[in-house]
């Protein structure tokens, strides 16, 4: 609320035209060349409607003030955003008003971002590792920088660090005093320190190297800090080895983590007890686009999809590559289970934003599966597997999708073995209760007729993860398509069931193809059919009368990629087909 001219903003009264009649300095300086015009003239055309119906609201009994955000032009002639405060002086006649501007701050922060992606640049060339302690917390984090990725390397109490350092034996036996004397002096917050030793700490055992480490007191936000870095030296030539972190740690193509590094940091994750996911992700046809494309351009898709992960996870967990289109991501922090969706679906919709220009209806997706800490397991090698199933059931469920782990949903995964076949896990695609909802509307239709059909059909686009589904029945001489899709076109399907060369292709009235691009030089009309309605795979089942003549057809159709149909998959729709054709038959027979 304005209260007086005198603000720290560009605050004056102004009339009902809304002419500038006095304010404090920076309300003139503000106004400048416009300070004869009415404030009218330096809003931006669509936004004054707005201030005009703010004006109105203030005016209203026991409105106090109206806050409205409107952009007004700048010296430069450009508009930058204001957030404008109005209040009534009682009479209807004036307004006080103050102008924060928000562009500016805007444009602040923006370079504030841009100072700080670039130290990070600095941080990643520099390709140190760097440390900080809480004294007051007694927290120790060891860290290092790679753009866009914070990645920790540990991050736990310092008594707790430097115990497990030691019992695992990542220092040299001989060095032991020197790094207790190092612990002591974080302890002891000493303003400036210099250590040197030998140890396995940022590898965590696996290879041994010269450490050099300095260290100093800073104050961060009221708080006491000991920051440091920690150097690989060469000891030969006593020089910093700058490449450390890349060549251990980094994949080379990617500048994602390693295979190595990024189990390392899953682990280190899980064992600490925060919130976590392990997220196992793969591109979809990756051969495919290998094949067509060349492996130049696959390796840029790999490059491209790296990046995506990168981004998108930040500073909250890391992404790596475990193989050559297989990837492994640690989200930390997620806050529930739509905050995880939120992260998964970004990564999936921004892999399918890559190369669509080059690529059209072949575009890159990816299938992504993921468990979560403290919900399917509390062990690292545990939540993997989880993770690797679920990507598995992702895949089959017909790619370009992710899946979350749920017990309820997926069954139990038996961990303990070893040796584990997917094929063993009995609700892998298709939850109890989807199979129950199923059956319920299977009934229906039995009971209630074809007016029942939708609900069914709908339930099972949305169970067997296809994008339509479509019955077509002949009635006499008309025809009957009943859809999941209210107004969905039907009429070139029918071609199908005229088609001789192509009804061969059923067997026992069942017919399935993956891949729909397979029929455009053997069967040109029936690939056309398909292709004008951007059918990509299809289960079919043939529909007859009670003479056992053709009377129409069930048509399952995934239209946004190539789709493996799992065996349970054709069995439900072949069994939901052969239930339709009886209700239809039955139905046709009453009739007469």
């Amino acid at each position: 609320m304005v209260a007086t001219i005198d603000a720290v903003f560009p605050a004056g009264r102004f009339d009902k035209f809304l002419m500038l009649i006095d304010g404090n300095r920076q309300m003139y300086d503000f106004m400048g060349a416009y300070v004869y015009f009415p404030l009218y003239k330096t809003v931006r055309e669509d936004d004054i409607g707005r201030l005009e119906a703010a004006l109105s609201k203030c005016r209203e009994p026991g409105v106090p003030c109206v806050d409205e955000c409107i952009h007004i032009v700048n010296e430069e002639g450009e508009y930058d955003k204001f957030l404008v405060n109005i209040e009534d002086c009682g009479d209807n006649l004036h307004y006080r008003m103050e102008f924060q501007n928000i562009s500016y701050g805007e444009k602040r922060l923006a370079r504030i971002s841009g100072k700080c992606f670039a130290m990070q640049d600095f941080l990643t060339v520099s390709g140190k590792v760097y440390f900080e302690y809480s004294p007051e917390r007694n927290m120790f984090r060891m860290f290092w920088v790679d753009y866009e990725q914070l990645i920790e390397v540990y991050h736990q109490p310092l008594d707790e660090w430097a115990a497990e350092v030691i019992a695992k034996k990542m220092v040299v036996g001989k060095d032991r005093d020197i790094f207790e004397a190092f612990c002591k002096a974080l302890r002891q917050v000493e303003q400036t320190r210099y250590f040197s030793f030998h140890g396995s700490i940022l590898t965590r055992g696996v290879s041994e190297d010269a450490y050099r480490i300095k260290f100093l007191l800073r104050n961060h936000n009221g708080e006491r800090m000991v920051i440091g870095t920690w150097s690989v030296i060469n000891e030969q030539t006593g020089n910093d080895v700058d490449d450390f972190v890349e060549g251990t740690q980094v994949d080379a193509m990617t500048r994602i983590l390693n295979k190595r590094a990024i189990t390392d940091y899953g682990k280190e994750a899980v064992r600490s007890g925060g919130q976590v996911s392990i997220v196992m992700m793969d591109v979809d046809n990756f051969k495919m686009i290998n094949d067509t494309y060349g492996h130049l351009f696959g390796d840029n898709v790999i490059t491209a999809v790296a990046d995506v992960l990168k981004k998108t996870v930040g500073e909250n967990g890391a992404a790596g590559r475990v193989g050559g289109d297989e990837f492994m991501i640690v989200i930390k922090d997620f806050v529930d289970e739509v905050g995880l969706r939120n992260y998964l679906r970004t990564i999936k919709t921004n892999v399918a934003a890559l190369f669509q220009d080059k690529l059209g209806i072949n575009r890159v997706s990816c299938s992504i599966g993921a468990s979560r800490s403290g919900i399917d397991s509390n062990e690292y090698k545990e939540l993997v597997r989880i993770a690797d199933k679920a990507l598995y059931i992702a895949k089959h469920k017909g790619r370009n999708r992710f899946i979350i782990y749920s017990e309820e949903k997926h069954g139990q995964f038996h961990m303990s073995e070893e040796g584990y076949d997917m094929a063993e896990i009995r609700d892998a695609f298709y939850s109890e209760k989807d199979l129950t909802r199923w059956n319920e509307l299977l009934a229906g239709v039995v009971l209630c007729g074809s007016g029942s059909l939708r609900p069914l059909l709908e339930h099972a686009v949305t169970t067997l993860a296809i994008d339509r589904f479509l019955v077509l029945w002949r009635k006499e001489k008309s025809w009957t398509a009943i859809s999941a899709e209210e107004h969905l076109k039907s009429e070139r399907e029918r071609e199908l069931l005229e088609n001789e060369k192509y009804l061969n292709l059923f067997q026992g009235d069942m017919f399935t193809i993956t891949n729909t691009n397979m029929l455009e030089f053997s069967l040109p009309e029936a690939y056309d059919v398909f292709r004008e309605n951007g059918v990509r795979s299809v289960m079919q089942h043939l529909l007859r009368d009670e003479q056992g003549r053709l009377a129409g057809m069930v048509l399952a159709e995934e239209c946004v990629n190539l789709k493996h149909f799992p065996k349970l998959a054709l069995q439900l729709f072949e069994n939901m087909s052969k239930i339709i054709n009886a209700v239809l038959v039955k139905e046709k027979f009453l009739d007469k």
